[in-house]
């Protein structure tokens, strides 16, 4: 994963990785940041399907502040929707349901985008 360039989510300094394995409808991904947020601060995980689609942001949780890192295992309706998946630092309990800005990025690899 890398941090947002001009106008893309992604494509500059990598900062993390996501290992990510998609079976049918399963999702089953790990996604981790090599520097912890800054004080105050979590990080959260987004799906989001970008571009003609939707637009629509799928929070996938809350990365474990011990090692900077999320565990995903989700069975979707349809997980091929989503084209980018990002991180974001949020408030710890931030009340707000929409992401903050976004931390670091990546394009997900095809059959996803469709």
């Amino acid at each position: 994963m890398t941090t947002p360039t001009a106008g893309k989510l992604y494509g500059g300094d990598k900062k993390g990785t996501l290992d990510l394995n998609a079976q049918t409808n399963t999702v089953m991904a790990t996604a981790t940041m090599n520097e912890p947020p800054a004080e105050g601060e979590v990080y959260e995980g987004w799906f989001e399907d970008k571009g003609d689609a939707s637009g629509y942001a799928l929070s996938v949780g809350k990365f474990d502040e011990k090692d900077n890192t999320l565990t995903i295992n989700q069975t979707m309706v349809n997980p091929f929707t989503y084209s980018v998946f990002y991180v974001t630092a949020e408030p710890v309990d931030d009340p707000d349901p929409k992401p903050s800005d976004v931390v670091v990025g990546t394009e997900l690899p095809t059959p996803f985008g469709q």
